[in-house]
């Protein structure tokens, strides 16, 4: 069975596009010959020249799960440390993190002058300072660019965030950035798809509206700020939406309409309410840089360990005919070496997994069925289930039903839709579950093989949703509290695993306060809504401002402050088609608490 790997999705993906060469692919971040290396897995490439790779052939990083090693993990978190050091206004801690950072490739050296923009602008307030980075970085991976030649160039998300970056700069110093940002759009509509299309469209459009405002231009404001603010809420975005909604409000007023009767004052005044109450002080709303975190890591250490163990194998074993001897594979199993591709292939293989180092929710080579698996879950979380129906029978079409991974999709996503289509029984439906469960853990025991993969989360939710119909809530808070636990106890930290800490700490609380566990109950309520501005996505924003204000209320909070709090659940749902609480706390407002609701 042939197996995929991240190298073979860039190739298929740069072949799909009929007219990237290998060579304009590579242009300016590495040569033809690393190249080669990667597509052909060779080679490992580090995380963000990955997502370079990707995003300049138009696909989004964060439809994958990634196994990554430590060095590659650690440059992530220094990543992360750096660009939060930065926004604390910590400089003499940001410097030395940016002294230490290595210099290994063109992307390595792009980065740090885009860092050392972003300390200027954020830290030193040196416009000059910033422009001169910015510049560098920009020519760094895009050598002699011009706006003029910007269509012989494949621009990735970075790249052109940086481009962004530095018209923003430029719109600082009175300059005329309108021609340059239309052209930036216009590159943006026709090389970006899907999440990566939302985030650069809200972000060129923030500035080119600033340009339209100016000059007095409100309609074509409005117009291009509800455009960027659809996308965002069909792609769960909450990260970007309240400068949006700040620039739609404003030019709403400047021709007319009355705050009190235009939803956007309302939509923003709600996410300004929970973003101060919520988000951390140091938090940015506008930040070019920033990005929302949907994608997944495990590090491979603690799979093969973890897994080691689940199959009862010594390290005596799994080592046979991989190392020469246990202590070899002991120092892996520690984080204290990462294995080599080819070492890594192996113990997959011996372990029965999918050689390769990523899977997206399924395992293809084709982002069109990843999109197709998006679609899907989509569908499902808005309980439109024969719609749903149809996709899964595309998806099955387009999938090898003979890797593992992919048929677990499958039959999972059958039996939720026919268990809410009531063509099984609960019972049969948590039946079939736990059969799918038994491939990654013991459900009497309620053990885990692994730290649970995207799709094993997606089994394990659901047995507890059905347990819990079943009058079944003692045994599916534990299952839910172990999986919590094993995420929560992994090196990864959780907001690279939003999808899935996010879905289970939800169902967590739900059982937490149905069991009338009070003081779980409120220490999760408030982290899970914190993660959620943390990581930019409001997948579960309503579900998790319902869970604090439960937690209001019984404390005696007085019903004005709680009230604020239904509003938002109410004007959040209706921001990002959660129809089924919007509707449900509509009527709790209008009928109970006599607030009159904005409705067009």
């Amino acid at each position: 069975m042939s197996y995929r790997t991240l190298g073979s999705l860039i190739q298929e993906a740069r072949k799909n596009s009929k007219t990237i060469t290998r060579k304009k692919l590579a242009y300016g971040i590495c040569s033809e010959q690393t190249l080669f290396e990667i597509e052909t897995n060779q080679c490992m490439p580090d995380i963000l020249m990955l997502d370079i790779l990707l995003q300049r052939l138009g696909q989004s990083p964060d439809k994958l799960e990634i196994i990554i090693n430590a060095d590659n993990y650690k440059m992530v978190r220094m990543r992360d440390l750096l660009e939060t050091t930065i926004l604390r206004k910590k400089r003499e801690r940001a410097t030395q993190i940016l002294q230490k950072y290595p210099s290994r490739s063109k992307i390595d050296k792009m980065y740090c002058c885009r860092m050392q923009a972003s300390l200027y602008y954020y830290i030193d307030k040196n416009i000059t300072g910033t422009i001169e980075y910015l510049k560098k970085a920009i020519h760094t991976t895009l050598p002699k660019f011009s706006y003029e030649n910007i269509e012989d160039y494949l621009i990735s998300e970075i790249e052109m965030e940086n481009i962004l970056a530095l018209e923003r700069m430029k719109l600082e110093q009175k300059s005329d950035i309108k021609n340059n940002l239309q052209i930036c759009l216009k590159y943006i509509d026709q090389h970006f798809i899907h999440e990566e299309y939302a985030k650069l469209y809200s972000k060129c459009i923030c500035l080119l509206t600033a340009v339209f405002y100016q000059e007095g231009e409100y309609m074509q404001v409005l117009a291009l700020c509800e455009k960027a603010i659809e996308l965002l809420r069909k792609n769960a975005m909450l990260y970007y939406m309240l400068p949006l909604l700040n620039r739609i409000v404003k030019a709403g007023e400047q021709i007319g309409i009355a705050p009190k009767r235009n939803k956007w004052t309302k939509y923003c005044e709600i996410l300004t309410f929970l973003w101060e109450h919520t988000a951390p002080k140091w938090y940015p709303t506008d930040s070019l840089f920033h990005n929302c975190y949907q994608r997944t890591y495990h590090l491979d250490y603690e799979f093969i360990r973890s897994e080691r163990i689940a199959q009862g194998l010594t390290q005596e074993k799994l080592a046979e005919g991989i190392y020469r001897n246990p202590e070899s594979l002991s120092r892996v199993e520690t984080g204290k070496v990462s294995p080599n591709k080819q070492t890594f292939e192996k113990l997959m293989e011996k372990l029965g997994f999918e050689k390769g180092r990523y899977n997206g929710y399924v395992v293809t080579n084709s982002f069109e069925t990843m999109e197709l698996r998006d679609e899907l879950d989509r569908l499902i979380m808005r309980n439109r289930y024969q719609e749903g129906e149809k996709i899964l029978d595309k998806l099955k079409c387009s999938l090898d039903i003979q890797i593992p991974e992919n048929k677990q999709v499958i039959e999972l996503h059958h039996i939720i839709i026919a268990k809410h289509l009531e063509e099984i029984t609960p019972l049969q439906a948590l039946e079939k579950l736990k059969e799918l469960f038994s491939c990654f853990g013991s459900f009497n025991n309620k053990t885990f093989h692994h730290i649970p993969r995207r799709n094993e989360t997606v089994i394990i939710n659901n047995l507890c949703i059905l347990l819990y119909d079943l009058k079944q809530e003692k045994e599916a808070y534990s299952l839910c509290k172990t999986a919590l636990q094993i995420i929560q106890n992994s090196k990864i930290n959780v907001k690279y695993n939003y999808k899935a800490y996010s879905l289970l700490l939800n169902n967590y609380i739900h059982l937490c306060k149905n069991l009338h566990y009070e003081s779980e109950e409120r220490k999760f309520a408030f982290i899970a809504l914190k993660n959620e501005f943390i990581c930019g996505k409001a997948s579960s924003l309503p579900f998790c401002i319902n869970n604090v204000l439960q937690i209001l209320d019984k404390d005696g909070t007085p019903p004005a402050e709680c009230d604020k709090w239904a509003e938002a659940i109410y004007y959040m749902s209706d921001l990002y088609y959660f129809n089924k609480e919007k509707e449900l706390y509509k009527n709790f407002l209008i009928n109970e608490r006599h607030i009159n609701i904005i409705h067009q």
